[in-house]
């Protein structure tokens, strides 16, 4: 991909600890949304998968499981943090400058990417996907919908815990802006795989987690790897920092983002 304006490219955290810890909470949060609905859907035995931006998620290996008669090809910018598997060829690619493994494909998975591209690379590489589509064939587009002004549900002080939720919102997002992210995209990537000719099921999926859980070491982590980036959007030190504690305690109890689980079919 295209990383002159992605938010996590340039912080100092990026590829530290704080990273991988990123990556693991992003799975431990997301991945059993994502099998849940591709087990929804089905793959077949023989299927050609290819799964975009793995990072440090189980799906690609999920899809060899499942399709255990065919091939799945795993991609990333950088293959340090993927899961390895004995039936997942891993392939280091720029999604936007590099071409994509040869297709067709029945089913290709990509979660939480296609936000940080700008809006021209966006729409080639949508094209792109879509042509790589076998007959029938799958495109899952994941991303969600930050909610984090509204996600607390208890909290040993609710006000305190609602202030540092809705400015890590505000700071969040407007770093997300700063870097180019569409924050409308999570909702109009159905629109966009409809108007390639796809038929679209969407999923909006939401779920609640205690301090310490995959949901809060997510923000947590990311909070550390952006720090600069928050307080330069307005959150102050101190607030980051308190807000980080909260994250693991065990008392706070919160709603997750809404995720959005896009599944374009191709006609037969």
């Amino acid at each position: 991909m295209s990383t002159s304006g992605y938010l996590f490219q340039d912080s100092p955290a990026a590829d530290s600890s704080g990273g991988a810890v990123m990556l693991d909470a992003l799975a431990g949060t997301y991945d059993p949304i994502s099998r849940q609905r591709i087990r929804h859907v089905g793959v077949r035995a023989d299927a050609r998968c290819l799964v975009i931006a793995v990072g440090a998620s189980s799906i690609a290996a999920t899809l060899a499981e499942m399709a255990h008669k065919g091939e799945v090809t795993a991609t990333d910018l950088d293959l340090t943090p993927c899961r390895r598997h004995p039936r997942v060829k891993l392939l280091r690619h720029n999604i936007v400058t590099g071409p994509l493994p040869p297709g067709p494909f029945h089913i290709i998975h990509v979660r939480l990417l296609l936000g940080h591209l700008p809006p021209d690379e966006r729409e080639a590489t949508l094209d792109r996907l879509v042509d790589a589509l076998a007959p029938e064939g799958l495109l899952v587009v994941e991303e969600f919908e930050p909610t984090w002004q509204t996600s607390v549900l208890s909290a040993p002080d609710l006000d305190e815990a609602d202030r540092l939720f809705g400015a890590y919102h505000q700071a969040f997002q407007a770093a997300l802006a700063g870097s180019g992210n569409d924050p409308r995209w999570g909702r109009r990537a159905h629109h966009a795989l409809r108007s390639r000719g796809l038929s679209v099921d969407t999923e909006g999926i939401t779920r609640t987690w205690a301090g310490g859980s995959p949901a809060c070491l997510l923000p947590h982590a990311t909070a550390g790897v952006i720090r600069d980036r928050l307080i330069a959007t307005g959150m102050p030190g101190p607030d980051i920092d308190a807000f980080r504690r909260l994250l693991l305690d065990p008392d706070l109890i919160v709603k997750s983002n809404l995720a959005l689980s896009h599944i374009g079919r191709r006609a037969g």
